[in-house]
């Protein structure tokens, strides 16, 4: 609008006039463009190693397994357990095995698999001070650190297949 206005006329204050006048026009508002969307707010580096964690699963594999990965946001490293059952109750067992080794984290960040919503895993995270963050529904982008190790799983799993070697011992 403004740019038609000054190529045919110009007066004092012309874009504080224009802007004014939009802002106050039902149908300039109806049909503006929505405003920037807001940038995306990065995930802070925790202080130290085991104390924000990132867990999902990736599967099913043709074996039927699954791959349940988890992630510690400070050092990337990632510990994995090829299961067969997704159960809460089989998850719960592989976690209690590495918090053994690792100690127990801050916080673990997950989707809304039923394994990570159940009463089972909610009832482990309060026992263990653990705090259970879920991401948004259908937007996996919201967990992309585990989202991209389980990319890189995956490439891992496509070349053992094609080089037929067995790949629970290739990863």
């Amino acid at each position: 609008m403004k740019q038609r206005l000054r190529s045919k006329v110009w007066w004092p204050k012309m874009d504080q006039d224009i802007e004014q006048w939009n802002k106050a026009c039902y149908g300039c508002q109806l049909v503006s463009q929505p405003e920037k969307v807001e940038p995306m707010h990065r995930t802070e580096l925790p202080s130290r190693p085991w104390e924000h964690l990132a867990a999902d699963f990736l599967g099913p594999l043709p074996s039927g397994d699954y791959i349940f990965t988890i992630v510690d946001y400070y050092s990337r490293w990632i510990d994995l357990a090829a299961m067969r059952s997704t159960t809460a109750e089989k998850m719960v067992e592989v976690l209690t095995k590495i918090f053994s080794t690792h100690g127990l984290p801050v916080s673990i960040t997950t989707d809304n698999g039923p394994q990570f919503v159940s009463e089972y895993f909610k009832t482990y995270c309060e026992i263990n001070g653990i705090i259970h963050r879920k991401t948004t529904p259908l937007w996996p982008q919201a967990n992309g650190e585990i989202e991209r190790q389980n990319r890189s799983i995956l490439k891992r799993l496509k070349i053992a297949q094609a080089e037929k070697k067995d790949w629970k011992s290739e990863l």
